[in-house]
């Protein structure tokens, strides 16, 4: 390989890796340690080691997924209260059914 195939293969392989490591973190994280890596405050993307804008992203991600996880929960509770009125007025309506029935003298 000649020296710009090895550096191309180099940067594919980081490019990989970075992806692979980014791939869980969260929009706001990502920004952050781009933002970190540009001010020089860690040495690369993908150094192991959080910058304050990394963490800070960190800490706005898990609080859009507790925002998230919270309206979800809120969204079942109401599908379960929807659920339960429906059942309750089945039963009514049966109950009114049967009334109506026993008038008929059925």
């Amino acid at each position: 390989m000649k020296m710009g195939e090895v550096e191309m293969v180099r940067i594919g392989i980081t490019f990989a890796a970075l992806l692979a490591v980014s791939a869980c973190d969260g929009p706001n994280e990502q920004a952050g340690e781009v933002a970190d890596n540009a001010a020089g405050v860690v040495p690369s993307e993908d150094a192991i080691q959080s910058g304050p804008a990394e963490t800070m992203g960190e800490r706005k991600d898990e609080a859009q997924d507790a925002r998230e996880d919270a309206r979800e929960a809120q969204a079942d509770a109401l599908e379960d209260q929807a659920e339960a009125a429906r059942e309750t007025a089945e039963e009514k309506a049966e109950a009114l059914e049967q009334q109506a029935d026993r008038a008929r003298g059925k």
